[in-house]
Formats: C-alpha cells, structure tokens, sequence
C-alpha cells in the first residue's frame, strides 16, 4: 500500500501538472478579482481599502469563476484510473496491490492533490496582493457570517475559505472518478467534476442546509444562531461523506470489473 501511495503522489503532487494547474488557478484568481486589485493596491483609487480576503471572500461567493478551478483542480488526478486502463498499466498495479489498497490510496492522494492546490493557489494570491500594498484583510468580511473571526485571525480564515471550497471540489472529483470506472474516459470524468459542481450550485436551493453556495460563500446553512465550530464542520463532513460514498462504490465497482475479467 506504501509505495501504491508513492506512486501516486509521485504522479498527483510531485510533478509538472500540479505546478501548472496552480499557475493556472491562481491566475483565474488574478483575473477574477482583477477591478478589485486595480482598485485597492498602492496604485490604485483606494489603496489599502481592502485585503485578498475580503476579494477571495466577495469572489467566491458572487464570481463565476469557481467552476473553472474546480475544472483545473479536479483536472489534478480525477483522470488516473481512465490513464491506468489506456495504458493497461492497471493489471500491473494489481498484481502488487489489493482493490481496496488501490482505492484508498487513489482517493486520499485526489484529495490532498486537490486541497493542496487550493491553499497554495490561496497563499500565492494573498502574497502578490500583500506585495502589492494590500492589507491581509479590510472592513468588507466583517458583514459575512464568520465576520468577527475573520477580522481578528485573517491567515486562518483564509485557510478556512481553501479547505471548504477544497473539499467541494474534492466532492465533485470523487464522482468523476467513480464515474470512470464505468466510462474510463478521460474527458467524461474531469467534465463530470464541472458538471456535478454546476448542477449543485443552481440547483440546490440557497436556504437548503446542503447548499453549496452558501458553503463556498461561508455562509451559514444552519441559520445565524449556529456556532461557528459546527458549521465548519458540517462544512467539512458533508462533502467528505459523498467522496467516502463514491470511493466505496468505486471499489465495488472494480471488484465487479476484476470478476468478470474486464482488468
């Protein structure tokens, strides 16, 4: 199971792509907040106004870019399996390991590919603005649901804002990656990250405990009189239960697979 890991972290987070797929989510973050930076940095009409929290914080909860990154991110490794069965490099794989050993290490290493994308995309962001003049956070977050914490602890709100708009993702590229143990197609499972990421946003709705919106937008889904620990952590559970879910069926699936000799 040890070098299964290895393996896939080798192909996830220690290689090119992780690098380019940073660098392309960080500059959908510069372009996405681009009037803001132009406006609050040292050259700007108000500088010094506003920090990369509160642009992150207004982004994410009323820009459409979210769905590109979740493109990029679930682009990370949400396609392994659909590579391992072109390559036919699957029937080596488990001549050395067990389905669930291969299960477990695929989603554990998809998932922290996917939130450690997102925290370094987040940190970079908030470096550049802080070089370009930017205080860490300004006045604007103050109205959101985690207002006050976020005021006086900026650096974990911001980490806060990258682990939940992470595991959404997360979320998203666990059913791509169960999909495509029923259509290994490559295209199929990373636009499936995107679509599932979509169809929940308009389609769930705002007032819904499970909405993801109001997740993304760290608002609070349990109304205003909810502490900020449990709604962070229905945060978190919530979509880490739905990858669970997909990672147990994806197994099941390729015993399925194994059986009837189609690996």
């Amino acid at each position: 199971m040890s070098n299964c890991f290895r393996m896939d972290l080798k192909r996830s987070i220690f290689c090119k792509k992780f690098c380019a797929v940073v660098l392309g989510v960080l500059i959908v973050l510069i372009i996405s907040t681009w009037d803001d930076l132009k406006m609050y940095t040292r050259w700007g009409d108000v500088p010094g106004y506003s920090g990369p929290v509160d642009t992150l914080a207004k982004s994410l909860a009323f820009d459409k870019f979210k769905i590109v990154v979740v493109f990029l991110l679930g682009g990370l490794y949400t396609g392994s399996y659909c590579s391992d069965m072109q390559s036919r490099y699957i029937r080596s794989i488990f001549t050395r390991t067990t389905i669930t050993s291969y299960t477990l290490t695929r989603f554990a290493v998809n998932c922290l590919a996917i939130i450690l994308g997102m925290l370094v995309s987040f940190g970079l962001y908030s470096i550049l603005c802080l070089f370009g003049g930017m205080p860490l956070v300004g006045s604007y977050v103050e109205g959101f649901f985690y207002g006050a914490f976020a005021v006086r602890h900026p650096v974990f709100y911001l980490i806060m804002m990258a682990l939940q708009f992470g595991v959404i993702t997360v979320a998203c590229s666990g059913i791509g990656l169960l999909l495509s143990v029923y259509q290994a197609n490559l295209f199929v499972a990373v636009g499936t990250c995107g679509l599932v990421f979509y169809v929940a946003v308009s389609y769930i709705p705002s007032r819904s405990i499970f909405s993801i919106l109001g997740l993304i937008s760290m608002s609070s889904t349990w109304g205003s009189t909810v502490s900020h620990r449990i709604m962070f952590l229905w945060g978190m559970l919530y979509p880490l239960t739905i990858y669970a879910f997909c990672a147990f069926f994806f197994a099941r699936r390729l015993e399925w697979r194994k059986k009837h000799g189609l690996i």
